[in-house]
């Protein structure tokens, strides 16, 4: 089981690795509520047919349904939206990289929630390394994409704060979750509303149906959603929350090089020791401390 474990949150690693530059790829032309309700939409319905295929039922009881308000108000819509509208204006590598500061939030908002999972002085000097690195990175946010690239950041960091307590919260119940409901029941609501601000702020947006758009919508919908939602939310059932938020900066590694390798975004120099702070002050927070 333990090997099943972490292939299949390595393989989760990886594919949000290479999300990040396919999202950039689809949102050169494709607009955002279109592309989140077609993603999601999609998702959702492949996540109902798994869920039906399992044959398990599920028992709903008052503090999963918060659990379920939750992942969908903020983690599959608004931070979905805020993520987004960010990587218009920022590189993609910036975004996952940005994306590493949720452990950092979900250790500070556990140390009030969780009782076994309190601030320690590593915690909170990963929580100043973090802190540091991302100044570090609004230092040069002029060089770091192309148009409002500081309000890039921004949105990006807000949906990392706000996605941060649906796992906390989830985590401090306790209880295991079906994961292909979770996820079936919170991106069909997600792109349902999507499609509705689509049909009333893009009603006359083309929507572009080239190869490589229709690719980043496969890979942004199967292996970028399906695929990495379901191991992360089934990982919950396994293993601790701090440990499952170490998936906040692997990807960023893997997307920096993808990055740079397919759509050629170089960071500036202190940007790159802002990055590293940030994924090294993610780690000192996630880590295990020594009894």
């Amino acid at each position: 089981m333990r090997t099943k474990i972490y292939l299949l949150y390595a393989l989760m690693c990886i594919l949000w690795g290479f999300t990040w530059m396919y999202l950039k790829i689809s949102l050169a032309q494709m607009p955002i509520f279109i592309g989140l309700a077609t993603r999601f939409l999609l998702a959702g319905l492949v996540f109902w047919v798994l869920f039906f295929l399992k044959g398990e039922k599920v028992h709903l009881n008052s503090k999963l349904k918060n659990v379920y308000i939750l992942f969908t108000l903020f983690n599959f819509s608004l931070c979905y939206y805020l993520t987004y509208w960010g990587a218009k204006f920022v590189f993609s590598n910036l975004g996952a990289i940005i994306w590493s500061l949720l452990p950092i939030c979900v250790a500070f908002m556990a140390h009030f929630c969780i009782p076994n999972d309190r601030l320690n002085l590593k915690k909170f000097f990963g929580m100043l390394t973090g802190l540091v690195g991302t100044i570090l990175l609004f230092s040069k946010g002029e060089l770091l994409g192309e148009g409002q690239t500081t309000f890039g950041i921004i949105a990006i960091l807000i949906s990392v704060v706000l996605a941060a307590w649906p796992n906390v919260y989830l985590k401090m119940q306790k209880t295991t979750i079906n994961s292909y409901h979770l996820n079936a029941f919170g991106m069909t609501i997600s792109g349902l509303l999507f499609l509705i601000f689509a049909l009333i702020f893009e009603r006359s947006a083309s929507i572009p149906l080239d190869s490589s758009n229709i690719f980043a919508i496969f890979f942004l919908t199967i292996p970028g959603t399906v695929v990495t939602w379901g191991i992360y939310i089934w990982l919950f059932n396994y293993i601790p929350v701090t440990q499952i938020s170490y998936t906040a900066f692997y990807p960023p590694i893997i997307a920096t090089f993808v990055g740079w390798i397919f759509l050629g975004e170089s960071l500036p120099m202190i940007a790159i020791w802002g990055s590293v702070l940030i994924i090294l002050g993610g780690y000192l927070v996630s880590s295990p401390s020594k009894p």
